[in-house]
């Protein structure tokens, strides 16, 4: 079975005993997630399953949308509601001085991420340091905020939508916030309204899932690579491709007529094939998903 799921992940449970959970269920080995959400934030978490894994690392390129609500007044260890408080202060910030602050987080913006993730520090997960009690320091990353529009300020309540690369820590945003604001801050909860293509509306919880046939749900690999253009090749290209051959202009039944890093394959049926890449002596498959 191959395929990729828009699977709508609840909150209160990691991506990893999300995806531990689908596969018993279906007796699936092969599973992976693109973008892991953490354990009190819920939303879109596309799932790859069988060769549908090959794309995975185009999907981790794509930016995301989130919705979020920031809460003021306090600080905790996790930079989210699941954490203990570390510090509480006064709110007596404007509206105003909460939105004028939240510009400094639009554009290309420097963050650490919080000392409870996942992001590995010399080849060891961050948030396992910070279990034994480590003192260790996490370098700063830079990250790409394309939009960060205020839905809702109502001190101590922030609530907003986002827009941002892959690699953004809403938590630390959440955070900075507070610093600048002199309040504390902490994200309160998060919703993730897009990976890519795709969308929260589109996403499936896993009661609808159990409810559902596979071929429902289940959607074709190439939906994540709809950005890169496509050939058609004939019936002896599908035959090269299937045996990793290299494939000559003859084979194509639409030359290409621009250049390209990658292609997607498909058959004169529009079966999605394979993806190729140019090179020297022709178009070289590289993921071949028959």
């Amino acid at each position: 079975m191959n395929g990729i799921i828009n699977f709508l992940k609840p909150p209160g449970i990691s991506s990893a005993r999300a995806i531990n959970r689908i596969k018993k269920r279906w007796n699936w080995k092969k599973v992976g997630h693109v973008g892991t959400l953490d354990p009190m934030a819920a939303g879109v978490l596309p799932l790859c399953v069988g060769k549908a894994t090959k794309v995975a690392s185009f999907l981790l390129l794509e930016d995301k949308t989130y919705w979020g609500e920031i809460f003021l007044g306090q600080e905790r260890d996790t930079d989210d509601a699941y954490g203990q408080v570390l510090t509480e202060f006064p709110v007596d910030c404007s509206s105003l001085e909460v939105e004028e602050e939240l510009k400094r987080f639009r554009g290309l913006i420097t963050q650490i991420p919080p000392r409870v993730s996942a992001i590995k520090v010399r080849g060891e997960r961050a948030y396992r340091r910070t279990r034994r009690g480590e003192d260790f320091e996490i370098p700063s990353r830079q990250v790409q905020v394309f939009a960060l529009h205020p839905l809702e300020i109502n001190p101590p309540r922030v609530r907003f939508w986002i827009h941002c690369s892959r690699g953004t820590y809403i938590r630390s945003i959440a955070r900075d916030l507070g610093q600048a604001l002199g309040t504390g801050g902490y994200l309160n909860f998060l919703i993730r309204t897009s990976t890519g293509p795709f969308g929260l509306k589109d996403s499936i919880s896993w009661e609808e899932m159990e409810t559902k046939k596979l071929e429902e749900f289940l959607q074709s690999p190439d939906l994540a690579l709809k950005h890169i253009p496509f050939l058609i090749i004939d019936e002896g290209g599908r035959e090269k491709v299937q045996f990793g051959q290299t494939l000559n202009p003859e084979d194509f039944l639409n030359p290409p007529g621009e250049k390209a890093d990658y292609f997607r394959l498909y058959d004169r049926d529009q079966n999605f094939l394979a993806l190729c890449r140019p090179e020297e002596d022709g178009y070289h498959p590289f993921k071949v998903f028959i």
